[in-house]
């Protein structure tokens, strides 16, 4: 009987890998714009939402006016940061809760009889 010569295992070679780099490298520039859009989809929904929020609360505290205070004006242009406060400290929400994704800070204006973020 004559030994059979031990094969030696295959491995990739330096084209095959190269050749995957490469088209890894090409998915990920078709892929990072579009995720990158939807993030910036994502914050503008969630600030949209969070004013439609804000606005429930200011209507709900100009409806019942707690603790006897003046209404929060809701006539075009910015929300003052003391009528935000004014949320806050009656209970309607946490200063965490104020925050425009959009901006990072708790910037709402109203424009015609809608809250939207501000700048």
């Amino acid at each position: 009987m004559v030994p059979r010569p031990r094969s030696r295992p295959r491995g990739f070679t330096l084209v095959e890998t190269l050749v995957v780099a490469v088209i890894i490298g090409l998915l990920a520039v078709m892929v990072v714009p579009s995720v990158a859009s939807a993030l910036g989809d994502v914050n503008r929904e969630a600030a949209l939402a969070r004013a439609r929020q804000v606005h429930t609360m200011v209507t709900r505290y100009n409806q019942f006016l707690p603790g006897g205070g003046p209404a929060i004006s809701t006539a075009d242009g910015a929300i003052s940061q003391p009528d935000l406060a004014r949320l806050v400290t009656v209970g309607y929400c946490d200063p965490d809760d104020l925050t425009n994704h959009l901006t990072g800070t708790p910037s709402w204006s109203f424009a015609s009889g809608k809250v939207v973020p501000g700048p």
